[in-house]
């Protein structure tokens, strides 16, 4: 009878597990994309800018969506299986970087501004190689790929 029940509290457990690591996938997959909308839609519209004001409305319009991004990381990267931590950790930090030279790059005032336009493709690069990283054929522990 005690095996019976522990056999079906194991059970039970590891359902529950499995769909707290499916639900976690999702929520991961979902930063993804929005991190893929960023570096591919987004950034380039706004580099592709030549009018400062035009440049910083752009942005301005955008941070509601980026800052979710950034909470939507926290929160991923907060619940992380341990074997994920290293594929949510150099997304986040490169999605925060480029937050943030991208604000100084939207904020200034000058037309060439060559070091806040320096530090923000630098920052795309970066984002670019985390998500670069992403597509890669890494494999976890499950032996499924990260992103498909």
């Amino acid at each position: 009878m005690l095996a019976a029940l522990a056999a079906v509290a194991l059970v039970v457990w590891l359902v529950r597990a499995r769909r707290v690591r499916q639900a976690w996938e999702a929520r991961f997959v979902g930063v993804v994309a929005e991190s893929r909308w960023l570096a591919h839609e987004l950034l380039p519209a706004v580099l592709g800018t030549e009018s400062p004001a035009a440049r910083r409305n752009m942005w301005t319009a955008s941070r509601p969506r980026l800052d979710a991004l950034e909470r939507s990381l926290a929160e991923v990267a907060g619940s992380a299986p341990q074997d994920r931590l290293g594929a949510v950790d150099p997304l986040r930090a490169a999605v925060i970087d480029l937050s943030s030279a991208m604000n100084t790059y939207a904020a200034s005032t000058i037309p060439d501004d060559l070091e806040s336009i320096g530090a923000a493709r630098l920052a795309q690069r970066h984002i670019e190689d985390a998500l670069r990283t992403l597509q890669s054929p890494s494999q976890d522990a499950g032996g499924e790929a990260y992103v498909q």
